[in-house]
C-alpha cells in the first residue's frame, strides 16, 4: 500500500504546482549558486514532507485505536466509500474542500507566518517555510491523510504521509528551480485526471477492506484454508 502513497504524490504534484506553485516560486533561493539554490528547494520540500508525516503519525493513532476495536476492514472500506462519495459529488471537489471554521483562524496565523519567512534567506527558514507550507489547506493531503489512517499504526501513517511528501518532491522542486516548466495546459489536463486516480485508491482501499486475497498491489496475504485430514490409525 505505501507505493500508493507514492503513486498519489506524484501523480497529485501538478495539481499542487497549481495551488502551491506561487510559493515555490518566491522562494527566497534565486540569489543563491545552483548548488545553493537546490539546497534550498529540497530544504523546504523536505519540510512539507515532515509535516506530513507527523500529521501521518498522528491520525495512525485513531487507526491504530480502531484497529485495535477491531474495525480495520470497515476502516478500509469505510475511507473508500468516502473517497468515491467525494469524487462522484463533483469533479472539482480537491479545490472545494475546505478546513473547518474553527481552523480558520490557524490557516491564516500559517499564511501571515510564511509571508515573513519568505524574507528570511536561510537554510533553517526554507525548512520552516516547507514545514508550515504543508499545514495549508489542500483537498489531495486531506484524502492523503484518510488513507493513512487505514494503515492503523502510527509509524506507518507517518512512512504513508512521509512517501506521499515525497511524490510531491520531484515537480514542486523542478517548478522551482525552472520558472514556466509546466505549462497551464498540462497542469489543467493533470487535474482533471486527479478525480480518476483517487477513485482507483478508493477502489484499492475497498478491496483491502474486504479482504481480496493475492493481490500483491495490496499488500495482503493470501489466507489458506485448513484442510482436516482423518487420522489413520
Amino acid at each position: 500500500m505505501f507505493y500508493l502513497a507514492f503513486s498519489l504524490g506524484l501523480m497529485s504534484s501538478l495539481h499542487c504546482v497549481g495551488m502551491c506553485g506561487a510559493i515555490a516560486l518566491a522562494l527566497p533561493v534565486h540569489q543563491r549558486s545552483k548548488f545553493g539554490k537546490l539546497a534550498g528547494i529540497l530544504l523546504y520540500n523536505s519540510g512539507r514532507a515532515f509535516t506530513y508525516a507527523f500529521l501521518g503519525f498522528l491520525l495512525g493513532f485513531v487507526g491504530n485505536a480502531l484497529n485495535l476495536a477491531g474495525l480495520q476492514r470497515s476502516l478500509s472500506i469505510g475511507t473508500g466509500v468516502v473517497m468515491l462519495g467525494a469524487v462522484a459529488y463533483s469533479s472539482q471537489w480537491l479545490d472545494q474542500l475546505a478546513p473547518p471554521s474553527f481552523l480558520q483562524k490557524g490557516v491564516q496565523t500559517v499564511k501571515k507566518k510564511l509571508g515573513s519567512l519568505l524574507h528570511n534567506r536561510s537554510f533553517s527558514a526554507l525548512f520552516m517555510l516547507g514545514m508550515l507550507n504543508g499545514l495549508l489547506p489542500c483537498g489531495l493531503v486531506y484524502m492523503a491523510l484518510i488513507s493513512s489512517v487505514a494503515t492503523g499504526s502510527p509509524v506507518e501513517g507517518a512512512l504513508f504521509m512521509a512517501l506521499f511528501g515525497m511524490g510531491t518532491l520531484p515537480a514542486m522542486s523542478a517548478v522551482a528551480f525552472v520558472k514556466n516548466l509546466f505549462s497551464a495546459s498540462l497542469r489543467n489536463r493533470a487535474r482533471r485526471l486527479m478525480p480518476v486516480f483517487v477513485a482507483a485508491v478508493a477502489v484499492l482501499l475497498i478491496l483491502r477492506g474486504l479482504e481480496v486475497t493475492g493481490w500483491p498491489l495490496l499488500g495482503l496475504e493470501t489466507r489458506e484454508i485448513p484442510v482436516c485430514h482423518g487420522v489413520v490409525k
